[in-house]
């Protein structure tokens, strides 16, 4: 059972409670710089696998989430959605080393949540207490692998993580675009439904992540970045262009299959590419997230606070009566 364990557990899984975490944020902050790695930062990177830690979350089966940290067995990690995470664990692996009281569970949400204040967005509070499971534990909540993989209906690969591009459905050739790419549609939805998201807070953290980062062919077969002008910092501006002005340019987007195969829409601006996946184009061609998209467009200063709020409810999905607010 133990050779299924990455080198970031924690075998003695010691919960935390009330701890003053301001040299481990700014630890995190310090060594989040990466000058070789993509645009300089591992901040995208850390608010990625926050969110993948995250969102296994099941409500209805009230498994999955942050608690037991799951991603440190082989099972969660071998999910095809989870590829590309090396240098976020070794950075998990280098803040436990210099914090060992803190859980690998909490390590993993804390460098996300640190990521979106260190490049410009805001504080969000943390919460500690997550635990760190040992395999036997896991396997007792999700079953065989001990990870609450599987089990997806809306993955073809079976995760319980969204797949960027579901394909076109069946339908007259010339139909609208929310009826041509519903299955993508209905399965965001349907992701976010089952942690307990409305369309607005939906809306928020799929802006948040994906103002940052990019992707690389290597790990999903899509390629460049959201936003080509500053990947690795906040872009979701309270004045000014930013990333929800990509929304505003739509038109200017075309579709195009990369070398791997993937689907993606590009805007090619005077050289610089700016990207959108499958999942990305619903906000604007579903009705509603169009909506929420207008409404935050028109209400930049609510985005940055409901950005922090939507964050702070999904890293703590699944941690019901386990936390405690960080010291202040």
């Amino acid at each position: 059972m133990g050779s299924t364990v990455s080198t970031i557990d924690d075998p003695a899984g010691v919960a935390t409670n009330a701890v003053d975490l301001r040299a481990a944020r700014e630890d995190i902050a310090k060594w989040l710089h990466r000058p070789e790695h993509d645009d300089g930062s591992l901040a995208p990177l850390m608010i990625r696998f926050a969110w993948h830690c995250c969102g296994t979350y099941d409500r209805h089966k009230k498994s999955g989430g942050s608690n037991g940290g799951t991603m440190r067995f082989l099972a969660e990690q071998a999910d095809p959605e989870n590829k590309g995470f090396a240098e976020a664990r070794a950075l998990v692996e280098k803040v436990k080393r210099a914090h060992p009281r803190l859980s690998v569970a909490d390590i993993c949400v804390l460098c996300g949540t640190v990521a979106i204040e260190a490049t410009g967005g805001p504080r969000v509070p943390f919460k500690v207490g997550r635990e760190d499971w040992t395999e036997d534990a896991a396997v007792a909540v999700h079953g065989k692998g001990g990870c609450p993989f599987g089990d997806g209906a809306h993955n073809p690969c079976g995760s319980r993580l969204p797949a960027a591009d579901l394909g076109c459905s069946s339908c007259p050739l010339g139909s609208p675009a929310h009826v041509r790419e519903a299955p993508t549609i209905a399965a965001v939805r349907a992701t976010f439904e089952r942690l307990g998201f409305d369309d607005r807070e939906t809306v928020a953290l799929i802006l948040l992540g994906h103002q940052y980062g990019r992707c690389h062919p290597e790990v999903s077969g899509n390629e460049n970045a959201w936003y080509a002008f500053d990947p690795a910092h906040w872009n979701l501006f309270e004045h000014g262009l930013g990333y929800l002005s990509v929304y505003g340019n739509i038109d200017q987007f075309v579709e195009r299959t990369t070398a791997k195969g993937k689907r993606q829409f590009e805007w090619d601006m005077h050289g610089l590419k700016f990207m959108l996946l499958i999942s990305d184009m619903a906000l604007s061609w579903d009705p509603a997230y169009k909506a929420e998209i207008t409404y935050y467009n028109r209400n930049r200063r609510q985005l940055r606070k409901d950005v922090a709020t939507a964050w702070q409810k999904l890293i703590e999905l699944g941690c019901d009566g386990r936390l405690t607010p960080e010291a202040t």
